[in-house]
């Protein structure tokens, strides 16, 4: 039985409530923008989620052993199989984790920013499970000390010739390509 026939409402009839949607865009965007700004400013690998991290984490080692996680094929995760066996995971924390299956913006590819051609929405709990995954394992450290909203720089005269150019973002962005480069931060 569907949930939706469980609860007394039947989606096939329901209407899209404009205000509602707004509601929830913004809820998921600001959700966004505060993760993406938390991996750029701390070591990632140590990050705490939610109380049931480490419940997540082995459950989606066991319930996806062989899913590629750094760069997520969106066709693969929203097929009818996936969406079966996802459906099945976000089931077991229905009641553990707030707001478990509430839209999420999830990062296709994590060396990316979010963007509308590197986003998909997916439930809390299929959120949690892939970014602690990809945290833990530190695919996410090539953003720590990256500007999570960085500026469009203006071109201008190059008036530093002759100098010693300044220290860039490029080692961060070298990290991202490849995370053997990864170097946790001194504690």
């Amino acid at each position: 039985q569907e949930p939706e026939e469980s609860s007394g409402i039947n989606a096939e009839y329901g209407v899209n409530d404009a205000g509602v949607e707004q509601l929830w865009a913004e809820k998921a965007f600001r959700h966004a923008t505060v993760y993406f700004k938390l991996i750029c400013s701390i070591n990632c690998t140590k990050l705490k989620l939610s109380k049931y991290d480490d419940e997540l984490y082995q459950q989606f080692l066991m319930s996806f052993p062989r899913v590629k996680i750094d760069v997520i094929d969106e066709d693969k995760l929203k097929s009818v199989a996936a969406k079966r066996r996802w459906r099945t995971f976000c089931h077991l924390f229905e009641h553990h984790v707030e707001e478990y299956n509430f839209g999420t913006l999830l990062r296709l590819d994590c060396k990316e920013g979010y963007s509308e051609t590197n986003t998909t929405l997916v439930p809390r709990v299929q959120f949690l499970a892939i970014e602690i995954a990809r945290n833990r394992q530190g695919l996410n450290m090539c953003h720590f000390g990256k500007d999570p909203n960085p500026k469009p720089v203006p071109e201008v005269a190059d008036d530093n010739e002759g100098q010693e150019p300044e220290e860039s973002s490029d080692k961060v962005e070298d990290k991202c390509k490849d995370p053997e480069k990864v170097e946790p931060p001194s504690a």
